[in-house]
């Protein structure tokens, strides 16, 4: 353990470092930790995929779920601290030399801090969308695909800093982030996990998804049976914030969890998408923005004072059924359908 409280020491004076050296470009990193907080990526970039193509938006939502799922779970059982209530709580420093880290709206997160939730969700929403623009890149050459991969790496270095920066994480919760990111991405998009997925029947896939469930329930209240309270990390950044009101209820791990679970039940209905028909952009991209913005609307009138029951089950039904919709109403809607007679006569005549 001293060993451990040194280590966060030593990562301490980093954040000191970062916070000093970046002071000047603190409006550009409050927007890179805005761009790529998980719930605005969730409510953003996976719509708009929606609106493009089925296929991806099915392979993208699919790993970004059982990623988040995994960062919760990782996030409970390793419980570990976020530097700006670390450094309030630890006995490394006296009160002559605790250093003060510097706060805003955008450090009071409620969630235990490893690992990275930012850098680990980000990692899968940038790993499929390099993916997809390195396919379509390789027609030009390596050069072009070396440089996807390096704009790839910067935005995960970015992320990083801007984390660092408003004291939320520690540097090795950011690095644990980006690698548990990296190898759930390529577990949930590997091919052979989708065929698995497609075998399975509508009753098995929900199985599956109250298995997941189950296992976070046993998780939160086999902490409460041990005399650990699992919400401890939200009454030590309830103490620690510079304002208390900077707290947002929706990144409580539960929160989460209930957001998570709303969408993939719908995805166990629906099933993954291992081929679908070209989308009609003219129609998929103006009814998927008409969604997000009902999505958004709906979300903003969420039922806060009728108590937790209420709010949770709102909140799970309305990811429900847009997922849902995202899933079944746009392509249904604006599917591109090619006759196969048609596809024959086009095909060029071999003498």
């Amino acid at each position: 353990m001293k060993l451990y409280s040194y280590l966060l020491k030593r990562e301490i004076y980093q954040i000191l470092y970062v916070q000093d050296v970046f002071s000047r470009y603190e409006d550009f990193l409050a927007l890179v930790t805005k761009a790529f907080d998980p719930k605005i990526l969730f409510l953003t970039v996976i719509p708009l995929v929606a609106g493009l193509s089925t296929r991806v938006y099915s392979r993208l939502l699919l790993s970004v779920l059982l990623t988040e799922y995994a960062n919760t779970l990782i996030k409970w059982i390793l419980a570990e601290d976020r530097p700006f209530w670390w450094v309030r709580e630890t006995k490394e420093f006296t009160t002559l030399n605790r250093p003060k880290l510097y706060q805003n709206e955008l450090t009071c997160e409620p969630s235990p801090g490893n690992p990275s939730g930012h850098l680990m969700t980000s990692t899968t929403y940038l790993y499929v969308i390099f993916s997809v623009l390195e396919e379509a890149g390789m027609q030009y050459g390596r050069t072009a695909v070396i440089v996807l991969r390096a704009c790839y790496y910067l935005s995960l270095l970015l992320i990083s800093v801007s984390r660092m920066y408003f004291g939320c994480h520690f540097l090795h919760q950011c690095i644990i982030g980006i690698l548990l990111g990296i190898g759930m991405t390529k577990l949930t998009m590997s091919l052979s996990f989708e065929k698995y997925l497609t075998k399975l029947t509508r009753k098995r896939r929900l199985g599956y998804c109250s298995l997941i469930c189950l296992i976070l329930f046993v998780v939160y209240w086999g902490q409460k049976l041990f005399g650990v309270d699992p919400q401890w990390s939200v009454k030590m950044a309830f103490k620690w914030c510079d304002d208390p009101f900077y707290l947002d209820p929706s990144t409580t791990l539960v929160f989460s969890i209930i957001r998570l679970t709303g969408s993939l039940v719908a995805f166990a209905v629906v099933g993954p998408v291992l081929r679908s028909a070209p989308l009609d952009w003219r129609r998929s991209v103006p009814l998927t923005l008409i969604m997000m913005t009902i999505k958004w609307i709906a979300i903003s009138y969420t039922p806060r004072y009728y108590g937790v029951i209420i709010y949770y089950l709102y909140t799970f039904l309305i990811h429900l059924l847009f997922t849902y919709g995202y899933m079944r109403l746009v392509p249904a809607t604006a599917s591109v359908l090619v006759d196969s007679r048609v596809q024959r006569n086009s095909r060029p005549k071999i003498n």
